[in-house]
């Protein structure tokens, strides 16, 4: 895979419990020049939010305990409104579409 950079690297926040899709989408988005975090809970990811700004957050939907990825997404949209915010699942269904919607994901990514 050749290596784009981007002109100004921004920040990602890659939040997901499956070591495999981080370590994927890691690579691949570094490759597009991009800066990546990782988190693989949702407890990690509130930490990072909190700490750390970001200009984009992708995050998994279905995570095991204590929370799933509208926890992620609530937070970075009240401590970073203006970052872009993607949902990736699995698993699509309509309340779950529903559900990122009102929490205003910007987009819905199926796996």
């Amino acid at each position: 895979m050749t290596q784009t950079k981007t002109s100004a690297s921004h920040r990602v926040l890659l939040v997901d419990d499956d070591e495999g899709v981080r370590d994927m989408m890691t690579l691949t988005l570094e490759a597009k020049g991009f800066d990546v975090v990782s988190a693989a809970s949702v407890t990690e990811a509130l930490k990072l939010i909190t700490a750390e700004t970001f200009d984009v957050l992708i995050t998994d939907l279905h995570m095991p305990n204590p929370s799933d990825g509208f926890a992620v997404i609530t937070a970075m949209r009240h401590t970073q409104p203006e970052a872009l915010t993607l949902l990736v699942s699995g698993y699509p269904d309509v309340k779950s579409a529903m559900d990122a919607i009102l929490l205003e994901a910007d987009d819905i990514i199926v796996k």
